[in-house]
């Protein structure tokens, strides 16, 4: 059952946000004409905050394994990481892709790449990623306090 949960959160939240949102189109860089990179500074802080979000999961996950010998929360937050990871590389892979079609040649503006499709995967994966943590982290400490043995 929580391999269900641990698979059908992303996948229900892209659902929800894809159909909820509006259609957009959606840029990532904010600012009136030509705002070129005002994302990267928001980049960098988004896969800073996702990249020590896996950390922390790996290591809590070894250490509920090492220490509790319990395969769910352990499995919680190593799903929790593989998420912030694919959070941190569909970030970066997107921001490319709209760069190079949104800002094509010095002259004019092209159109932005950034769909509602691919807005809806980076914050399911995003919000799961950092839900799964939460949950793990919340199992692995009530093991720890000996409260679900």
């Amino acid at each position: 059952m929580p391999l269900y949960f641990v698979i059908g959160i992303p996948v229900t939240l892209w659902i929800l946000l894809r159909f909820t949102l509006p259609a957009g189109p959606y840029e990532m860089d904010h600012g009136h004409g030509s705002a070129k990179g005002t994302f990267f500074p928001l980049l960098i802080l988004y896969q800073a905050f996702f990249y020590i979000l896996a950390g922390l999961a790996l290591f809590g996950a070894h250490w509920n394994w090492q220490y509790n010998d319990n395969l769910w929360p352990s499995l919680f937050l190593c799903v929790a990481a593989l998420y912030a990871l694919l959070f941190n590389g569909f970030v970066l892979f997107f921001y490319e892709g709209y760069l190079t079609t949104k800002y094509p040649g010095p002259t004019r503006p092209g159109v932005s790449s950034y769909t509602i499709s691919r807005y809806a995967l980076v914050l399911s994966l995003g919000f799961s990623s950092v839900g799964l943590f939460v949950a793990g982290a919340a199992w692995v400490a009530l093991l720890a306090a000996g409260v679900g043995k």
